[in-house]
C-alpha cells in the first residue's frame, strides 16, 4: 500500500515537472490589414503617410517573376499617390560596380523621333561587362532589338539591363554581386559598333540612370531614387504634380505637341494608344478604322 502511494506521488511529481518543461507557443501578431500587398512595415524611420519603404524585391514586385519578358502587366504599378524610395547603399549588399568603364556614345532620351531606354556605352569586343548591383537573373537571352540581353532584379528594387553582348556568362535565377561577370561586349541585335546598352528600370519603365550614376567618375551621384506617378529623381522637392515627359515616346513629328504617328514594324494599336496616353477605341474614332485593321508600315494614323 505505502509502496503504491508513493509511486502514485513520484508520477505526479513527473507530470508536473515535465509540463512546466514544455515551451510556452509563440505570439503571433496579426497582419494590420490597413497594409497594402505592396509595403512592408515601418522599420523604426518615420515615414510620410502615402511613402512607402521597399527594400524586398519580392514585395516590391508583388513576387512576379518573369523570364521572357521585359515588361510588367500595368496593375503592377503603385498606386499614382504613393511615393517610393529606393535605397542603393543596402546595409550587407555589395557596393555599386559600374558594368563598363567607357565613353558615352548615346545619352537616354529622344534618338530619331524615338525614346532611347538606355545608355550606350562603348567597349571592345570580348570586354567583361559587370553587374551594377547584388541580385538574381531574371532574363538571359536573346531578345528581339537588344540582341543578346540580360536582365538582374537587384535586391534594392531596381531591375538593370545588359544588352548587345557577345556571349551571355550567366543563367536565369543565378544569384549575383555587384562586380560578377554578366557577358562579354559586342554588337549583337540593332548595333551599329561594339558597345553596352545599359538600362535601368523600375516596374517596367526605363529611366535616366544618369540621375544616380555618374557617367565621368563611374560611381553614384545618389544614394537613392525615388518614384510617384511615373517619376524618377533623386530628392523629394524635384517631384512634380504631374509627371515628367522624358519617359513618353516622341509623336511623328518630334514634338510632343504633333498629332500624328507614322507606323513602324512591330507597332499595333494597342501600342500606339499607350504611347500616346489614349485609347484604341478613341484612336478608331479618329482615322474611321476598326480594332482589327491591318497596319501598313509607313502609313500614318492620326491621335487627336
Amino acid at each position: 500500500m505505502k509502496i503504491s502511494i508513493i509511486t502514485l506521488a513520484v508520477s505526479v511529481l513527473f507530470s508536473l515537472y515535465s509540463t512546466a518543461q514544455e515551451p510556452i507557443p509563440a505570439t503571433i501578431n496579426p497582419i494590420n490589414e490597413t497594409f497594402q500587398v505592396d509595403t512592408l512595415a515601418n522599420d523604426g524611420e518615420e515615414l510620410e503617410v502615402d511613402s512607402l519603404k521597399l527594400t524586398n524585391d519580392e514585395t516590391l514586385y508583388k513576387s512576379i517573376w518573369n523570364s521572357t519578358q521585359i515588361k510588367y502587366p500595368i496593375n503592377t504599378l503603385p498606386n499614382k499617390n504613393d511615393t517610393i524610395t529606393i535605397s542603393l547603399l543596402n546595409s550587407g549588399d555589395s557596393p555599386f560596380v559600374m558594368p563598363v568603364k567607357g565613353q558615352i556614345l548615346s545619352k537616354f532620351g529622344p534618338r530619331h523621333r524615338r525614346m532611347h531606354t538606355g545608355t550606350d556605352i562603348r567597349l571592345n569586343s570580348g570586354d567583361t561587362v559587370r553587374c551594377a548591383f547584388d541580385g538574381r537573373v531574371r532574363l538571359a537571352k536573346v531578345f528581339r532589338g537588344y540582341g543578346n540581353l540580360v536582365l538582374v532584379r537587384h535586391n534594392n528594387g531596381l531591375e538593370t539591363i545588359y544588352a548587345h553582348l557577345k556571349a551571355i556568362k550567366v543563367k536565369v535565377n543565378d544569384t549575383v554581386k555587384a562586380g560578377d561577370l554578366i557577358g562579354l561586349g559586342g554588337r549583337t541585335g540593332r548595333a551599329t559598333c561594339n558597345h553596352l546598352h545599359f538600362e535601368t528600370r523600375l516596374f517596367g519603365e526605363p529611366f535616366d540612370s544618369n540621375k544616380y550614376i555618374d557617367y565621368e567618375t563611374f560611381a553614384l551621384r545618389s544614394d537613392k531614387v525615388i518614384y510617384k506617378n511615373k517619376q524618377f529623381v533623386t530628392d523629394l522637392k524635384d517631384l512634380r504634380d504631374k509627371p515628367a515627359p522624358e519617359n513618353k515616346l516622341l509623336l511623328a513629328s518630334g514634338r510632343s505637341g504633333a498629332s500624328k504617328h507614322v507606323i513602324r514594324k512591330g507597332d499595333n494599336l494597342w501600342v500606339i494608344a499607350k504611347k500616346y496616353n489614349t485609347t484604341v477605341k478613341k484612336l478608331c474614332a479618329v482615322n474611321k478604322i476598326t480594332a482589327s485593321k491591318t497596319l501598313k508600315v509607313g502609313s500614318v494614323l492620326r491621335i487627336n
